[in-house]
Order: C-alpha cells, then structure tokens, then sequence
C-alpha cells in the first residue's frame, strides 16, 4: 500500500499521512483550459486512498476549487496534524497540483496561490515530512531558488537518511517550460508516470519499496522520454531539503493488493487501462530480466502492448487478494481503431470540450428608442426571461430565450388634450449567437439576435379595440457575466429593429431591453 513512511525496509508504527489534492482544468483568462487536470488529481488521491492507507478523512480531493477552499483544506490539516503530534505520531503531508501555472503562482481558475504561500502553509503544518507534487507548466520555478536540479543524477546523491525531516518538492516542468497533457495516455505525461511509479513501475530493486530516489527518477526518465519527440522536451524538478538520515518511501507495497506479475519473457512496455473509471492507470516496462509486479485496486483492467500495425490486449480481474500471473495466451490482437481505451478518452475529450450550459431566469426592461413612440404608443414595459445559453471553449456561443412583458401607463398623443390609459402584454422568443471570451470568471460576448415578438395593446375604460401586433426582429446583443462556478449572473443588452406595415408603406421602430439574470452553470 502506499503508505507516505520515513524508513527503509520498515514499516514504522505511529505514522499519520494526509493529503491535499488539487485539480483545476481552468486558469487565467489568457489560457487555453486544460481537459484532463482534474481526472489527474482524482487518480492520484485514489491511489492515495484506495492503495495508500491514507483514511479518506485525511485525503482532501478539490476539483475546480478556489484560493479559499485550498487554504481552507491546508488549514485542516495543519489542524489535524496537531492533534497526531500531540499523540506522538510522526507526520507527513503530501500536497499534489494538477494546473495551470506560471513562474510565480498556482492558478486556480481566476485565482491563485504564490508559491512562496503555499510552502509557507506547508511549514507551518509542522508536518516531520512535507512533500509537495506539483504538475503544472514552469512549476520548476518553485525550486529554482532552492538549487534544485533537473538532472536525474541528483537523486543518486541523496545518501542514506533515516528520521528524515523537512521539506521535499518535484515539479512537472523546470521553470521556463510548459507542462503537456497528452490525448493518448488520457492524462499528462508527468502524473501519468508518478501514479506508473507509486504503483510499483518504479521498484527497481524488486523490494516492494518505492522510495522518493526511485519515483523521481522513474517519473523523470519516463517524462523526457515521452515528451523529447514533441516541440519541448518536458523536465521534472526535484528540490531535496530533508535533515537526519533515510531516503522516503513513497509506496511500501508489501503490506496491500496483491500484484499482477509480468514474467521476465513478456518483454516490452504495457499499459493498463481500467475498464471502470475509463482512464489508463500505469505503465510499466519489462526488460526480460526478470519478472515485474505492479500493484492495483479491485477491478477490471485492460492489458495493452502496442505495436506499428496492431495491439495486442488481454483482460484481467484483481480481487485484491490474488496475485494474477500474465500469460502470453491470454493476449489477442486488436486493430486500433477497435481500441476500447482510445475510445474512452475520446468521449471524455469530447465531453471536456463540449459547450458550457447556463440556464438562468431574470427581470428587465423594453422601451422603444423613439420618444415619441414611447409616450404616444408603447410606454416601457417590464419583463421576466429564462434564458439558455451554450458557451464553447473556442469563443463561439448560442443561446435561447423566452420572456412576457408587461406595463400600464398613459399615452399622451398630440392632437388630443388629455391622455389615454393603456396597457400592455406580449411575449417573446428568440435565439442568438456570436462570439465571447473564454469560459472563466468574469466572461463577456457580443453577438446577433433574431427574435419573434408579439404585442397586444388595451385601452381600459375606453370605447377602442384591443390591438395586436406580431413580427420578427432582427438585432444586436451584447452581455457581460460574472461566472463563479457553477453560479451565473449576467447583465444583457439588447438593441432591435422591429419592422411594421402601415397604410402600405414599410416602416420600423428600434427599441431596446435590459435583461439581468442570476442562473446555474452545468
């Protein structure tokens, strides 16, 4: 199981682990959203939870969260990590990101957290051991002061340590690079590998110990690899700043779920996929050297191993408890396009990129922009409107909506000395669609409206007919949101032609609405 321990080779007894996990696909307002951070952060505190012995009241998982929830979640655990010293526990906290960032801060969406606050928090939970796992473009800037290196070799010089105390932080990225998801593996390269390692890809000696030296340099060498064909070749980050003696094991995998072995003749790299949660899980390399175990929770797995013109692919089940042995029989082959994994992660990309949903209701306003019009014909009239509205990542948007007016007032014609009750009612239906900023926090967008509007006009108390009128009504719109999720308030201008006939002559009238509006963001 993982267990976050300060030993080698041994289990210590009274060791509290907590963790605070953190995804965000969104950041600031000039950056692309990301479509796998926070299933990256999910899949790091399951393993954490579900393989590491680390009860899930002290695992804190924030999907989309803010500044508050973070600082919130980090509180309660120095809280907790209080109560454990005061026990005589030893303590450890591990803190993992998944985001956007830049060479100062964490971004949480319109939010941020400085690096120099988040270690500070971390000190103060006056954890024996505080691990931060930070995946996230130019993260390495976090250690860049504190002479970290990208070179693996630094792990080889860590030295043997036991009663380790202080302060260790592994970065995606160094600080001047970029941090790559990836839409085969479902994920980015670097989380990919570290929940690879923590599993047990990492256990070079074969003792059932991945140590931090190991994750590192596991997660390292596999995180270049991958990403040296791309634009920029990706490199972690490693800033060491323990004191006492021993190396820190990150996943003691002697005491937990029994392993699928891959003999030493199944040689090559597998991925494994689980069939469940719809997302690879590992990936290991068998060197033909000897054979190789990897460590997963209850469930079922797809085994892959690719090749230029196929894959091959067998189906397990782990209990939990029975160590499963691979078999070269119990491969078949597959052609890619029928590969069940591709497509998941085609339909969770899809999904991730599919609009933004925003269903909301309001009240507003119509007055025409002709003065005279408003006072001789049509007074101003309120309105209550629902409205749904479509926003994609990209900038386009569309959206539907429907209202009922009111009003009641007095009309003042000129060639009369006294003015005329009148009231009014309509309803109206319309679409539109343009262009807008990117999903975040505070959102705008212009666009074009086409909108079917009818109006039925009453004279009360007088010997007149009630009047209809019925048109379409091209226009203009432009709307600005406040967006913090999932919650919706947006203020909504528009302008219209509303185009009549009268005595056979062609004529129109402009008038505008003001629509404000509170509603849910899906």
């Amino acid at each position: 199981m993982l267990a976050m321990l300060l030993a080698t080779g041994a289990v210590l007894a009274g060791v509290a682990r907590f963790t605070v996990v953190v995804g965000n696909n969104e950041g600031h307002q000039e950056t692309e959203p990301l479509v796998f951070a926070e299933e990256d952060a999910e899949k790091i505190h399951g393993l954490l939870t579900e393989l590491g012995g680390i009860s899930p009241e002290h695992a804190r998982l924030i999907r989309g969260g803010t500044r508050s929830q973070v600082l919130h979640a980090l509180v309660d655990v120095n809280d907790a990590v209080a109560t454990a010293k005061a026990r005589g526990d030893q303590t450890v906290v591990v803190f993992y990101y998944s985001g956007h960032a830049d060479d100062r801060e964490l971004h949480l969406g319109q939010h941020w957290l400085r690096y120099d606050e988040l270690e500070q928090l971390l000190a103060k939970s006056g954890a024996d051991v505080r691990i931060a796992l930070l995946d996230a473009c130019q993260s390495g800037a976090m250690t860049r002061e504190k002479g970290a290196t990208r070179a693996p070799s630094f792990v080889f010089d860590l030295g043997e340590r036991i009663d380790a105390h202080g302060q260790v932080i592994i970065t995606s990225s160094a600080a001047d690079e970029a941090s790559q998801e990836s839409d085969e593996i479902g994920g980015s390269y670097f989380t990919h590998f570290l929940a690879s390692a923590l599993t047990g890809a990492a256990d070079d000696d074969g003792d059932r110990m991945v140590t931090l030296s190991e994750a590192y340099r596991y997660v390292y060498r596999e995180t270049v690899f991958r990403t040296s064909s791309s634009r920029r070749t990706q490199h972690p980050t490693f800033s060491w700043e323990l004191q006492g003696r021993g190396d820190v094991v990150l996943a003691d995998l002697n005491d937990g779920a029994a392993p699928l072995v891959f003999p030493s003749g199944m040689v090559g790299r597998y991925a494994l996929f689980d069939q469940s949660l719809r997302r690879f899980v590992a990936e290991i390399e068998v060197t033909g050297e000897g054979p190789r175990e990897i460590f997963l929770p209850p469930g079922s797995y797809l085994v892959q191993q690719r090749y230029p013109t196929h894959l091959e692919v067998a189906e397990v089940d782990l209990d939990g408890r029975t160590p499963v042995t691979l078999g070269g029989s119990a491969f078949a082959s597959m052609e890619y396009e029928d590969d069940a994994a591709k497509g998941s992660i085609d339909r969770a990309i899809r999904r991730a990129r599919r609009p933004d949903l925003s269903l909301s209701a309001g009240i507003g306003a119509r007055r025409f922009t002709d003065e005279r019009i408003s006072e001789g014909y049509f007074p101003a009239a309120g309105m209550v409107a629902a409205q749904a509205r479509w926003t994609w990542r990209a900038g386009p948007w569309l959206s539907a909506d429907a209202l009922l007016l009111s009003a009641e007032g007095a009309l003042q014609l000129d060639e009369l000395s006294y003015s005329i009750p009148v009231a009014l009612s309509g309803s109206s239906i319309g679409a539109s669609g343009g262009i807008a900023t990117p999903p975040r926090r505070l959102q705008a967008g212009v666009g074009a409206r086409l909108a079917t509007t009818y109006i039925r006009r009453r004279f009360p108390g007088q010997d007149v007919s009630d009047q209809d009128l019925f048109t379409v009504a091209p226009g203009v719109v432009g709307w600005l949101g406040l967006h913090a999720q999932p919650y919706v308030v947006d203020l909504e201008l528009r302008g219209h032609y509303l185009p009549y006939r009268l005595d056979g002559a062609d004529l129109g009238l402009g008038f505008t609405e003001a629509v404000f509006s509170v509603g849910y963001r899906f």
